[in-house]
């Protein structure tokens, strides 16, 4: 499973990532004042159930905008990151978050996050969403990555979501495990689209295929 980690310039993406891989990868190079910005991409793993997590990072500056639509292909959900400390960020924010949406769609499990809680000056999620006019029934959990609060939270969260998000589509699968073909029928698809569709899925750790017997088993990842 594949999820990015995206949000404006300095919010926190990649301490985000260090909190679940310390040996995460990350590109970056220092700026004109010494800090250091992520240049290309973060990426790390975790196991959540038994079941291998990929966190994509993306460069947090708006000049990098080519990278973040490669790095941004084949999410399967993503985790936004808001600077609470900052409010003078959001507008790049939601930059951001509008061209993810132009690559992505606007229908991919989506969880928005306030980062630097540990911070006096820091905005609730509440005063975030009404500053830059977002849906009242979006979910924004505060959170610190230096403290490590609502991070393991956080993440559990975005992973039953995408799996929700997967529901029907198992409900299908698990109805076709012993005939492919009928599955290609089903969702229109010829022999080579079902294919390459039940490899991404095998990919994903949401199938297993038996190549032998032509058939698979919908695996139970969630429990």
């Amino acid at each position: 499973m594949k999820i990015l980690i995206s949000g404006p310039v300095q919010s926190g993406k990649s301490s985000y990532i260090r909190n679940f891989d310390p040996n995460s990868l990350n590109i970056q190079a220092k700026g004109a004042d010494e800090k250091l910005y992520t240049v290309g991409m973060d990426l790390g793993s975790v196991k959540i159930n038994n079941y291998r997590i990929y966190l994509f990072g993306t460069p947090g500056l708006t000049r990098f905008s080519t990278i973040r639509e490669i790095i941004s292909s084949g999410s399967d959900g993503i985790i936004f990151i808001f600077d609470a400390s900052e409010p003078e960020k959001d507008k790049e924010a939601i930059n951001i978050l509008n061209s993810l949406y132009k690559i992505l769609g606007d229908q991919l499990p989506v969880l928005f996050l306030a980062n630097k809680q540990d911070l006096e000056n820091a905005r609730t999620p509440k005063e975030i969403i009404k500053q830059n006019n977002l849906s009242n029934k979006i979910k924004m959990l505060p959170i610190s990555v230096k403290t490590g609060l609502n991070i393991t939270e956080s993440l559990k969260i975005i992973f039953e979501k995408i799996f929700m998000n997967y529901k029907d589509l198992l409900e299908i699968l698990k109805s076709y495990e012993n005939n492919i073909k009928g599955l290609a029928d089903k969702l229109k698809k010829d022999k080579i689209e079902i294919k390459d569709f039940l490899n991404k899925l095998e990919i994903r750790k949401l199938i297993e295929i038996d190549r032998s017997n032509k058939t698979y088993k919908v695996k139970n990842v969630l429990n």
